[in-house]
């Protein structure tokens, strides 16, 4: 073993140490999908005590787990506390129907990327390839809350589904929009 890996493996191991003593201080349901990513991911590139952050990590350009959740209600009471974000080139005259569709949902049209902030990953997945949908006029925000409820009760949460297992979109290259100017300082 080289030097280089020796330091790495340090790290590592610092590192690693350095995420369990912030998660100890966790609410059980948040260290507990913290560990989940942390097994399927490793360890995060940035630990603070209010969140976890991976890069570039599976299917996502970003992935930060919160320590504190927000209520929401849809499509049951839930905390949301995993977000999760993706390029994509979304048009802006379909911004108001995807915020119609689920309020997790947000667009940065200028880094060109939508997040989606839910209570775990297949969520995540679920809202954004039925946001992908609307952005694309695939569906309508009113369809798209059908298929979310119509699939999250206890029978349907655990049957395969395609909107929720797995990305069904490809993130889309040069996403960012630097805007224009339209109107000139008086």
């Amino acid at each position: 073993m080289n030097v280089s890996q020796k330091v790495t493996l340090r790290y590592n191991h610092a590192a690693s140490v350095a995420v369990r003593r912030v998660l100890d201080d966790w609410p059980a349901k948040s260290r507990r999908i913290a560990k989940s990513l942390i097994e399927k991911y490793g360890t995060p590139h940035e630990a603070t005590p209010s969140m976890l952050l991976w890069n570039y990590n599976g299917y996502w350009k970003r992935t930060v787990i919160h320590r504190e959740g927000v209520r929401h209600n849809v499509p049951r009471p839930h905390l949301d506390i995993l977000e999760q974000t993706v390029d994509a080139k979304v048009r802006p005259n379909t911004f108001a129907e995807i915020m119609k569709f689920d309020g997790s949902i947000s667009i940065n049209r200028t880094r060109g990327e939508m997040t989606a902030y839910c209570e775990s990953e297949h969520a995540n997945i679920f809202l954004l390839n039925l946001a992908h949908d609307i952005a694309i006029g695939r569906q309508t925000a009113l369809q798209a809350q059908k298929v979310l409820y119509d699939a999250s009760d206890f029978f349907h949460a655990h049957l395969p589904n395609n909107y929720r297992d797995s990305l069904l979109f490809t993130a889309t290259i040069q996403t960012n929009d630097q805007d224009m100017v339209t109107a000139q300082p008086n």
